[in-house]
């Protein structure tokens, strides 16, 4: 029981100071990212990120059915799948407000 609990307060320690390391900027930069690009170049990112998150969301899955892979997808690829879905949501308001009409993938 003992050790139960060291194991769930230092889990949370960890989670903790991973959470201390992130970047406060980065949403202030990503915002305006999308606003000097050509319509090709938006669309072209906006590609590759919903490849990135397609491939983020099946690492995230394949993390969470394995024993233990709930920390493990928490530590390695949450945080990376929450950045590509908000970078992917603005190049997508970047392409509507430019008027880029290509299809995705």
């Amino acid at each position: 029981m003992r050790r139960t609990r060291l194991a769930g307060a230092l889990a949370l320690v960890w989670l903790c100071a991973a959470c201390g390391t992130m970047d406060p900027g980065y949403s202030v930069v990503t915002q305006d990212k999308f606003d000097f690009m050509t319509c090709p170049e938006i669309v072209g990112q906006r590609n590759a990120l919903i490849g990135r998150e397609k491939q983020l969301s099946e690492l995230v899955e394949k993390a969470d059915a394995s024993p233990g892979g709930l920390l493990v997808s928490i530590t390695a690829y949450r945080s990376e799948l929450a950045s590509t879905r908000t970078q992917r949501q603005l190049a997508e308001r970047a392409a509507q407000q430019k008027g880029c009409e290509a299809p995705k993938p």
